[in-house]
């Protein structure tokens, strides 16, 4: 395992911040509470993001990342330099796009999360002319691993003591085999979104980036508990964005892929709530933690029930996220230690 680095204070952070842009630092604060990796650095006249990941070579791979996205004009924060084990980059505000999504209805919510998928799209582009698939790792590359990923029914259907469905677990993953490589970010959840001064859908967070087979980014967006948007109005937005020639087979993988997404969403869920109970959810969504709440696990239940009823491999997960839903009537107890 890569070695880790021990995280620095923001008295640290300030100090190197003003040693780089030599620029007296009015205060840190930490957008995303305390024990995260990134903090706002404040001068008198803008702000700025100093992060600081655990591992070295995933931080590098992050501000490579930035650097030739940013130089591509994909809407990412702009590379500001690095010192001691920290790299600077555009504070891109503080509008999380789950909050927008979450604020917003009708049009304005449906312009905002069209522009969204469209900056992703925009950014797979960038990621491919500028050759990020060449230092970026494959990911889910296994059999095993969509074996595994399939079989976290299983795993959630005893978390919640729910009978798991019957499916065809070979057909299954033949269909979610990759057949090509394109450039992801990966963990794009409404959360490492925000919405910039001018407008722009400015994705943040890229130290899980690799590359599959690319519709991944938008079940990570579609797939999320502050996600309020259902499959039909999903694949629309993206009817623009897609090729042609693919259409057909990157919304079925989409809704494949998403299906047991949001099984593995539920199951992050359930296990925050057996570790902290339940949660508030405008704190959580204002702070990007998991949203542990009725509510939204009742959408995102109902949301993958749509999404399994769009293919008769998904089918039979669709009754299994009513079940899922149902045990919420009764209240959830925390599993025993």
């Amino acid at each position: 395992m890569a070695n880790k680095r021990d995280k620095k204070t923001p008295e640290m952070i300030a100090r190197l911040c003003e040693a780089h842009f030599s620029q007296k630092v009015e205060k840190v604060t930490a957008p995303g509470g305390s024990g995260r990796d990134s903090m706002r650095v404040h001068f008198a006249e803008r702000t700025i993001i100093a992060t600081e990941r655990k591992y070295p070579g995933r931080m590098q791979m992050e501000a490579e990342i930035l650097r030739r996205l940013s130089e591509g004009g994909a809407a990412v924060p702009r590379y500001l330099g690095e010192a001691e084990g920290v790299f600077f980059q555009q504070d891109v505000g503080g509008r999380r796009l789950s909050g927008e999504l979450a604020t917003l209805g009708g049009k304005a919510r449906l312009e905002i999360a069209g522009r969204a998928m469209a900056s992703l799209g925009n950014i797979h582009e960038v990621g491919q002319a500028a050759g990020l698939t060449d230092i970026v790792p494959a990911l889910g590359s296994e059999a095993n691993w969509l074996r595994g990923m399939i079989g976290n029914v299983a795993q959630v259907s005893l978390r919640l003591n729910i009978p798991p469905p019957v499916l065809d677990t070979p057909a299954l993953t033949a269909a979610l085999h990759v057949p090509r490589e394109t450039f992801l970010k990966w963990d794009a959840r409404p959360g490492n979104a925000s919405i910039g001064r001018d407008g722009r859908v400015y994705w943040f967070d890229w130290e899980h980036s690799g590359k599959r087979q690319g519709m991944e980014d938008f079940a990570w967006l579609a797939g999320d508990e502050f996600w309020p948007l259902g499959p039909d109005q999903v694949v629309d937005l993206l009817e623009g964005l897609l090729p042609q020639h693919r259409r057909a087979s990157d919304v079925r993988y989409l809704g494949l892929f998403i299906t047991f997404h949001i099984v593995q969403r539920l199951g992050i869920i359930r296990a925050r709530f057996d570790k902290s109970g339940w949660a508030d959810p405008e704190r959580a969504m204002r702070y990007d933690r998991i949203g542990v709440d009725g509510d939204l696990i009742r959408r995102l239940c109902r949301h993958g029930a749509e999404w399994a009823m769009r293919d008769p491999l998904s089918r039979p997960m669709a009754d299994w996220f009513v079940s899922c839903a149902e045990t919420l009537n009764g209240g959830w107890t925390p599993a025993k230690p």
